[in-house]
């Protein structure tokens, strides 16, 4: 499920139920096809290009199967682009469409830029937070959309720490996979930055997002769905500071990988309100 990002996939619906919920829209049942079509599409672009510029090298195991299996990722990589375009041209609002392609086409220059030019400036390619950024704007987009309006501000701060959330995983991983990382050359947080900076900073990106959440649930006038989502991000938070804290106990079998993935199964328990 790791290896091939369905983790991230299942993650990705229930991130999509938690922005539904929030913003009290209903969207038809084709989008949340399209979304797992497109985040898988996503995530195996990422791999297929490491994997492709690592070959039989790699010692990274989802790299490694990407490029062993490429003959028939491949083809279900362009089927999946192919539906989830076609679905999206048939069944949502040009609105969406339109923010959809200039999504892709943002994703495409980064995977660009980053494919032939991550040795110089790295800085400015940062892996994490762009993806982080990504993610989250993409699912969140259509039901903005079908919002209509302007987001309040407990709505932005909720995506806002989404996003700080998505972003402090991918440094907690970069940090775990930093010996990896190096021996095959791929640029990430911890690889640029070093491990203990990582710390510190993936340290202050929770502390924002627990403060931020713990001070409105506790002085804001929201309803029961806000307040539900602000413990829920509040839990995001406490996991990955569990793998921030004691990474000794993460390290077998990848199991780092399978807790920060699970991270972003909780919004899911929106659906309990």
């Amino acid at each position: 499920m790791n290896i091939y990002s369905i983790d991230v996939v299942i993650g990705s619906l229930m991130m999509g139920i938690f922005a539904v919920r929030i913003l009290e829209v209903h969207p038809p049942a084709c989008w949340y096809l399209i979304l797992a079509l497109a985040v898988w599409v996503f995530y195996t672009t990422d791999h297929l290009l490491d994997a492709l510029k690592g070959k039989d090298r790699s010692t990274i195991p989802r790299h490694l199967v990407h490029y062993t299996n490429r003959h028939l990722i491949i083809p279900l990589w362009l089927t999946a682009t192919i539906i989830a375009g076609v679905m999206a041209i048939i069944k949502l609002d040009l609105k969406i469409i339109y923010g959809g392609l200039l999504l892709g086409g943002l994703i495409l220059a980064y995977f660009i830029v980053l494919f032939f030019n991550r040795k110089r400036f790295p800085w400015l390619l940062q892996k994490e937070l762009i993806i982080g950024v990504i993610y989250v704007t993409g699912i969140w987009m259509a039901p903005l959309v079908w919002y209509g309006s302007t987001p309040s501000g407990i709505i932005m701060i909720l995506m806002g720490n989404m996003i700080l959330l998505a972003w402090s995983e991918g440094i907690l991983l970069s940090g775990f996979e930093l010996e990896e990382d190096l021996r095959n050359k791929h640029t990430s947080f911890a690889t640029m930055f070093g491990k203990r900076v990582a710390g510190i900073f993936v340290t202050i990106l929770l502390i924002l997002v627990i403060s931020s959440d713990v001070f409105l649930f506790f002085y804001g006038s929201y309803s029961l769905t806000i307040k539900v989502s602000l413990i829920i991000q509040t839990s995001m938070s406490l996991i990955l500071f569990l793998l921030q804290f004691f990474p000794e106990h993460f390290y077998r079998h990848q199991l780092y990988r399978y807790v920060g993935e699970f991270t972003f199964w909780l919004p899911g328990l929106i659906l309990l309100v």
